[in-house]
């Protein structure tokens, strides 16, 4: 593990925003203040690629289940989706009015869900970018997100301290 931490020291000079698993364990992405999302290998403890692109902090980074993807979502209110394996940006998804918190891949679909500053919780399309559907009922800044592995179930809060939670058809369940 000492190699690992000497490698992302070496890494991130900056503030390290989020960080998430591949689906087989063997390696992460983080996203930080630099305006970099950077892909690490567990194993031989080194950075493999960064991922750059967005123009403000990259607040938020996810995985797609099969590990081929990358989305990330930033403080410049877009989403960016990427090939894991090249490192090479694939999709800018746009349309939000503020930065854009977090990003989720559903279950073993093309699609993201995000949440923003605008209080929106939306589903884009990662493979060409179109909205799907806006999950309604958020009244304040969204913070966080998550998502079911089988993609059946949304969660997200923010501001005003709930916790609301939406079917994968973005009806209602329950508001905690």
């Amino acid at each position: 593990t000492g190699e690992l931490v000497t490698a992302f020291n070496e890494a991130h000079s900056d503030t390290i925003n989020a960080i998430a698993f591949s689906p087989d364990g063997g390696r992460i992405a983080t996203c930080g203040s630099d305006r970099f999302a950077k892909i690490f290998d567990l194993a031989e403890a080194k950075l493999i690629r960064p991922l750059e692109g967005h123009t403000h902090y990259v607040l938020g980074v996810a995985w797609r289940a099969d590990g081929r993807m990358v989305a990330t979502s930033g403080a410049d209110a877009v989403i960016k989706i990427w090939d894991a394996r090249t490192g090479d940006q694939l999709r800018t998804i746009q349309g939000y009015a503020k930065e854009v918190n977090t990003v989720r891949f559903v279950g073993l679909t093309d699609q993201v869900i995000t949440t923003s500053g605008d209080n929106a919780v939306r589903i884009k399309n990662a493979g060409n970018g179109q909205g799907v559907r806006d999950l309604g009922g958020a009244t304040d800044y969204m913070f966080s997100l998550g998502v079911s592995a089988d993609g059946k179930t949304i969660v997200a809060g923010g501001q005003d301290g709930v916790l609301r939670v939406w079917n994968d058809q973005g009806q209602p369940v329950a508001n905690f």
